[in-house]
C-alpha cells in the first residue's frame, strides 16, 4: 500500500506550512498591487512612459501600449490565480499542485523580469527620465524579491516537509 507523502506531514508542521504559503500569497498581493498601481497611476497623472513614445512626435504609441498589455496581463492573471490558490485552504492532496504552480509562476516571473529589464537598460543607456528609471528599477527589484520569497517557500518550506522521510 502506497501513501502520499503529504499525508505523512505532522499536523503542527502542516499548520506552519499553510501559514508560510498564506504569507507568501499576501506578499504577492502587496507586490502586485503596488506595481500595477504605480505603473498605471503615473500615466493617468500625465507622465508618459518613454518606452511607448513615438520619437518624432512625442505622442503615445498605442500599439506599444497594447503590446505591453498583451504580454503582461496574462502573466498578471497567472500571478492572481497563484495568489488565490495560496490563500484558499490547501489540502494535503493539493500540495503537489501548489508546489508545481509556484515553480511555474517563478519561471514566468523570471521571463517577466527579463522582459522588463530591457526597457530599464535602454533608459539607462539614453539617460531617460529619472522617475521612470526609479520605477522600473523598483519593479525589477520587487520581482527579484518576489522570486526569492517564492524559492524560499518552495525549496525551504514545502519541499523539505513534503519530501521528508516518514518517521
Amino acid at each position: 500500500m502506497t501513501h502520499d507523502a503529504s499525508s505523512m506531514i505532522h499536523d503542527a508542521e502542516w499548520t506552519r506550512l499553510q501559514r508560510a504559503i498564506r504569507r507568501y500569497s499576501w506578499a504577492q498581493i502587496a507586490f502586485l498591487t503596488t506595481l500595477v498601481g504605480i505603473i498605471h497611476a503615473l500615466p493617468i497623472m500625465g507622465n508618459s512612459w518613454s518606452s511607448c513614445l513615438v520619437r518624432e512626435t512625442g505622442a503615445t504609441s498605442w500599439s506599444c501600449v497594447v503590446f505591453f498589455h498583451l504580454y503582461e496581463v496574462p502573466l498578471a492573471a497567472l500571478f492572481i490565480y497563484h495568489i488565490i490558490v495560496g490563500l484558499r485552504p490547501i489540502t494535503r492532496a493539493r500540495l503537489p499542485y501548489y508546489c508545481f504552480l509556484t515553480l511555474f509562476q517563478l519561471a514566468m516571473l523570471f521571463v517577466f523580469l527579463t522582459f522588463e529589464s530591457r526597457p530599464l537598460l535602454e533608459l539607462l543607456q539614453r539617460q531617460g527620465p529619472t522617475w521612470e528609471i526609479v520605477l522600473l528599477f523598483g519593479g525589477c527589484t520587487g520581482m527579484m524579491v518576489n522570486s526569492l520569497l517564492g524559492f524560499h517557500t518552495v525549496f525551504r518550506r514545502i519541499l523539505p516537509v513534503y519530501l521528508a522521510a516518514p518517521e
